[in-house]
């Protein structure tokens, strides 16, 4: 004989009516294997789904720093051609 914890039967079944559209009455109606068969799957997808947003968000994050607008800047700089010390001209205002 095996036991199952009410509270988690409820959390459980309210997660998939509520992010799956599933009335509960639908899962009442299912042998309990079923219902143990779909809590399966739901989690091999979200592990699927979390795998797939941390490459996501590796991407983004990697986009991010090179639109970075200090790196940019330096970017900016660096292709900027050197043309030596060029000084600003002096002005002399004749004085009366």
């Amino acid at each position: 004989m095996f036991r199952v914890s009410l509270r988690n039967l409820v959390k459980n079944k309210l997660y998939i009516c509520k992010e799956y559209h599933i009335q509960p009455s639908e899962l009442d109606r299912m042998v309990y294997y079923e219902y143990e068969w779909i809590l399966e799957e739901i989690n091999i997808l979200q592990k699927e789904q979390e795998k797939q947003q941390e490459s996501q968000n590796k991407e983004y994050d990697s986009m991010r720093s090179s639109m970075n607008p200090s790196n940019m800047m330096k970017n900016m700089h660096s292709s900027i051609p050197n043309y030596g010390n060029i000084k600003m001209p002096t002005l002399q205002i004749p004085k009366f």
